[in-house]
């Protein structure tokens, strides 16, 4: 019993309101270091938030201009190099034309952000309703499928003309072209 009548004699006089200030103070300076910490993560972590206005479904229709972060001078210089390459005299110049037209494309949507393993991957995360030509651009596409992996298959000069016509109606569109 003497053992039992110390353990509560020694809680029943412990100083218990100046242990509670203390751990008050020390609780209220936590609090405010803590609250300093998520402020600098924040503040840090605010460049790594992702771009939301790249949001391909159209999930908010609201919203009245993507910002994409492509070299437009970079992209002009080289579809005028495959422009120019394309309408040169042989006869493979067109063929040659739509493949790196094709490819200017991918580039382009790569740089956009849209994951995919190949192109026709990244096609299908836009959004049909939103974009004009992308159902002209499907079909340019699968014909530059062709082109690389049908031996034989060519397209007349007109038909080259269009494909690159459609190719640079969807670059315009993304405003990767002014």
């Amino acid at each position: 019993m003497d053992f039992i009548s110390g353990i509560v004699n020694f809680f029943a006089n412990f100083p218990w309101e100046g242990l509670f200030s203390v751990a008050r103070v020390v609780i209220i300076v936590l609090d405010i270091l803590l609250f300093v910490a998520f402020g600098v993560a924040l503040w840090e972590g605010w460049k790594f938030r992702p771009n939301l206005e790249m949001d391909f479904r159209g999930r908010t229709k609201e919203r009245e201009k993507k910002v994409f972060p492509v070299d437009r001078v970079r992209v002009r210089s080289y579809w005028d190099k495959i422009k120019k390459d394309a309408v040169s005299a042989p006869p493979h110049s067109m063929k040659l034309g739509v493949i790196a037209a094709d490819n200017l494309v991918d580039s382009v949507l790569q740089t956009m952000g849209l994951p995919g393993e190949h192109m026709a991957e990244r096609l299908q995360k836009l959004d049909l309703e939103e974009l004009e030509t992308i159902e002209d651009l499907w079909r340019a596409h699968k014909i530059r499928n062709q082109l690389v992996h049908t031996p034989g298959f060519e397209i007349s000069k007109k038909e080259g003309e269009e494909m690159l016509e459609t190719y640079e109606a969807f670059l315009r569109e993304l405003e990767a072209l002014e």
